[in-house]
């Protein structure tokens, strides 16, 4: 047997489809890095909680499997499986989250609070909000610069 032949015993007789494929890839990308980056809070808190995956599973009222599909950040969750693991959980993952701990750090919040500690941190440098946002989501707000970019249309 030549080494023609033998090399044309080794590729497939098949069409590959290797493009529609990377097509579908791409197009998925953007869903598998939000599955990715919800797996990796989820995989956060369950650390945090010191939770098992079935400890999770039996609190989401989901198979062991479902939770484990969802770990790995390849799944495409359902709106309920997402809500359902903000409510269990207690982490961000809809922006309603965020727009629903926003409204509790009202103004009438701030004037229901002691009028002395709010001198206190107003003496002290520290905001209310920051506080609060601090106390409600854990982390330290961040200062974001937005560039001006002037755009001309083309005629």
């Amino acid at each position: 047997m030549t080494n023609k032949e033998k090399f044309n015993n080794l590729i497939s007789r098949e069409k590959a489809n290797s493009v529609s494929i990377n097509r579908d890839r791409i197009k998925n990308r953007a869903r598998l890095r939000e599955s990715q980056d919800i797996a990796l809070k989820v995989l956060s808190k369950l650390d945090e909680l010191n939770w098992s995956q079935r400890k999770l599973a039996s609190e989401l009222k989901v198979s062991p499997q479902q939770v484990s599909k969802i770990i790995k950040g390849k799944e495409n969750l359902t709106l309920e499986t997402v809500v359902k693991l903000q409510q269990v959980l207690d982490i961000p993952i809809l922006a309603s989250f965020y727009e629903n701990k926003i409204q509790a750090f009202s103004f009438d919040e701030f004037l229901k609070s002691d009028i002395s500690q709010q001198i206190e941190n107003i003496s002290s440098g520290i905001s209310f909000y920051k506080k609060e946002f601090i106390k409600g989501f854990n982390v330290e707000p961040k200062m974001v610069s937005v560039k001006e970019y002037r755009y001309q249309m083309a005629s």
